[in-house]
């Protein structure tokens, strides 16, 4: 029961103290030498909440987004300020899948918490079979490899930090266009989690857990690690 409580505790003070979700969004299918465009937002996606730039919390501002191309050369992306989100751009030069990347440690350590976030997107450009290149970033959301889902079908989603899908405490959000959320526990064996789109349009999934880890950030104790990562997936008809 003490167990409970004190997670119970953390949950809520995690969600007070900062409480938003950082993600892309982009059209997931490109077309080489057009200008693909990447906005980056933080808010409650659920609740069509993007916050003026002006209001992140912390060093957020200060995020950087990587572009991984089809042979594996990564690079870093400009991103401007545009009212309640961040603009990049970039060129497809050839066919294949185009991953986005931005690994993000919050400078401030909340309630004994460091804060790291993660979020990713895929842009496929005449390919509907490869993942792209996101294994080699820390922490990932796994999807089916087609480039969106569709209404009505199940949806299987692993969660890999490091490579390692057993993740005992991890949960999955998954936030529908309608405002629809489900919240999903992982279990110990590290089965992939499941969830059926009832609408088209672009779901948020977000994957959390918390690492039990100790040490010392920006000159000051954390107790653990809380990561979470947020991935984009469109779901038609």
């Amino acid at each position: 029961m003490k167990k409970l409580f004190f997670s119970a505790l953390f949950s809520c003070i995690m969600y007070t103290a900062f409480g938003h979700a950082l993600w892309m969004e982009t059209a997931v299918n490109g077309k080489k030498g057009q200008p693909q465009e990447v906005k980056i937002f933080l808010g409650e996606y659920a609740d069509n909440e993007r916050d003026s730039i002006q209001h992140w919390f912390s060093n957020m501002r200060d995020f950087k987004l990587y572009l991984i191309d089809p042979s594996g050369q990564k690079q870093l992306l400009s991103c401007t300020p545009a009212g309640n989100h961040f603009r990049a751009t970039f060129t497809p030069t050839s066919d294949g899948v185009y991953t986005l990347y931005i690994d993000h440690v919050v400078q401030e350590v909340y309630s004994g918490s460091k804060i790291h976030y993660y979020a990713q997107g895929l842009v496929r450009v005449n390919d509907n079979k490869s993942t792209g290149n996101l294994k080699q970033n820390t922490f990932i959301v796994q999807t089916a490899n087609t480039a969106t889902g569709k209404k009505n079908n199940a949806e299987q989603v692993t969660l890999l930090h490091q490579s390692k899908s057993t993740l005992p405490n991890a949960e999955l959000t998954v936030q529908s266009p309608e405002g629809w959320t489900k919240k999903m526990k992982a279990s110990n064996k590290g089965e992939a989690f499941a969830y059926t789109p009832a609408w088209s349009g672009r779901y948020l999934l977000e994957g959390t857990f918390i690492e039990e880890e100790k040490g010392e950030h920006e000159g000051k104790p954390y107790e653990r690690v809380w990561h979470c990562v947020t991935y984009c997936k469109d779901v038609t008809n």
